[in-house]
């Protein structure tokens, strides 16, 4: 049978905690500083929100990394973009953010985004073979999302939340 949160919320939700969570084996105040959203999915509204999270917790930070790039770099443009994204994505957590945000909103007759998911999975990994993944939150706002599926399988990639603005 499906899942439904709605009607089994005594033994399941989808509540996700977003933001840096330290060591998974150790418990200490400062992984308590966490954001509670209601699901992974989230509105154009609460990712402007949470784009401007620092007016509300001036101790964090958000930043968006654009993963489109231009039209005509061709094939070869397309790794340069994902070494691009990967690497604005280890300065953000070197320079203090909190929340990165991989968006395809530039995207127009002269650029062509990075898939989401492409993108999502490669500074994914990237991070955590560089061991900065649990210090970050990492979020993207796509138009490539549209189905469930879709939705699941970016959060499957390491996606803490997704916003399908299309």
């Amino acid at each position: 049978p499906p899942i439904d949160p709605i009607r089994e919320n005594s033994v399941m939700s989808v509540e996700a905690y977003i933001g840096p969570e330290g060591n998974l084996l150790e418990t200490k105040p400062e992984q308590c500083h966490r954001i509670l959203l209601p699901s992974p999915i989230i509105t154009l509204e609460e990712m402007t929100a949470l784009k401007n999270i620092k007016s509300a917790y001036p101790t964090w930070q958000a930043r968006t990394i654009d993963i489109t790039f231009p039209k005509e770099f061709g094939l070869p443009g397309y790794k340069l973009a994902l070494d691009r994204v990967c690497s604005e994505a280890t300065q953000s957590i070197d320079d203090g953010i909190k929340v990165i945000i991989l968006s395809d909103r530039e995207t127009g007759p002269s650029r062509v985004p990075l898939s989401a998911l492409v993108a999502c999975g490669g500074v994914h990994h990237h991070l955590v073979s560089q061991k900065k993944r649990a210090k970050v939150a990492l979020m993207v706002e796509t138009a490539e999302a549209r189905e469930v599926h879709h939705l699941c399988v970016l959060l499957g990639y390491g996606a803490d939340a997704i916003c399908p603005w299309l």
